[in-house]
């Protein structure tokens, strides 16, 4: 780009007024520019990231990089939400472990280091460090970027189902039929409780059942088949902020942009309900890291949400014969082929008793 460098040291000798003119309009173009290779995205449940992004379809490679960055935001409420976690968890810290207890150790180390990391691959892949870049960074993985807790020395993979063998039987034992019926019966009903979550584009609905680690209790109501499932389920983080059991919704042409969750301290299950049928350029898929997931129903899949992830559902908005109705009747406009899943947060098996106990003091559930 041409900036007349020259010409503006010609102005020595004119007014500040003038000077501060001709300065303004070349602030304004580098920063123009600086903006044209930047999203500003903003995401449910993680702040708000700019992300530079090539706009291919991930074919596995790591070609199609997501550069996560910090919050450019200075006066996001969510950051300000979690800078306060930590400052809580920090003052209840000396109240409830012992100095001396190795125990929680780690996790009174990850309060007060904070989850901070250095991310040195730069895109949605695993690259494991060596050992000097290690010995300065927080987290070994690329991408791994929890924005509350990072607790050191748990494992790390993008795709952990097999860790987790106990939730997947009971949930696919059970079928998805009956959480289906229920779910299309409590949205019938004036006393659900639902909520739409932010994307960048398109409609994404939850129907929480455990929000932020307290039960909702006019929506557990309307489906007590679905939650004595999951109230049976071990691992699930009742009593902790970090935990949720929602029916998440996703229409067609919606995208979750690239963000990670707010602690490895948990994995987030997917039990899907229904998945549309849809050609390979629109269906709906998850990615995680470099995996690329397309949901199958009734087939369970955990992932670590504290990595890089993104959903999207470019899908077709005209629906069709097999649509899922959302509070609406046959033929109205609410119509439309939805992707639903159900979806449980659950402990990272690699934590204690004793520490999710402490984790749990540390960061209630919220009122």
């Amino acid at each position: 780009m041409y900036l007349p460098w020259e010409d503006l040291s010609q102005l020595r000798g004119s007014s500040p007024l003038g000077i501060a003119v001709v300065a303004s309009i070349v602030l304004c173009i580098l920063v123009a520019q600086n903006l044209s290779q930047l999203d500003l995205l903003s995401f449910a449940d993680g702040r708000i990231f700019s992300s530079s992004r090539s706009r291919q379809r991930n074919t596995g490679s790591n070609d199609d990089s997501y550069q996560i960055t910090r919050c450019p935001n200075p006066n996001c409420a969510r950051c300000s939400r979690y800078v306060e976690l930590n400052r809580s968890a920090r003052r209840r810290l000396a109240w409830i472990s012992d100095a001396n207890n190795e125990d929680l150790a780690r996790i009174r180390q990850a309060i007060l280091a904070g989850p901070e990391v250095t991310d040195y691959g730069g895109s949605m892949g695993l690259t494991t460090c060596t050992k000097s870049k290690a010995d300065h960074a927080s987290s070994p993985v690329s991408g791994q970027r929890p924005n509350v807790l990072l607790v050191r020395g748990l494992k790390t993979r993008p795709i952990v189902t097999e860790v987790h063998q106990d939730a997947r039987r009971l949930l696919e034992d059970m079928g998805k039929d009956i959480m289906l019926n229920e779910y299309c019966s409590a949205m019938e009903s004036p006393s659900a409780s639902a909520l739409e979550n932010d994307v960048s584009r398109g409609m994404w609905k939850v129907l929480h059942l455990l929000n932020q680690g307290s039960w909702v209790q006019c929506n557990v109501d309307l489906c007590p088949k679905t939650t004595e499932a999951v109230r049976s389920m071990r691992g699930i983080m009742n009593g902790c902020i970090f935990g949720n059991i929602f029916i998440s919704v996703m229409y067609p042409g919606t995208f979750v942009d690239p963000h990670c969750g707010p602690t490895n301290v948990r994995h987030r299950l997917h039990f899907p309900l229904i998945v549309p049928t849809a050609p390979i350029d629109s269906e709906p898929e998850l990615r995680v890291a470099n995996e690329r997931i397309t949901w199958n129903e009734g087939e369970t899949v955990v992932f670590d949400d504290s990595i890089v992830h993104a959903a999207s559902y470019p899908g077709n908005e005209s629906g069709n014969s097999s649509s899922l109705l959302i509070n609406g009747k046959e033929g109205s406009d609410e119509q439309g082929l939805c992707r639903v899943v159900l979806i449980v947060d659950l402990w990272h098996p690699d934590l204690s008793a004793g520490e999710r106990e402490a984790i749990s003091d540390l960061y209630p559930a919220a009122n």
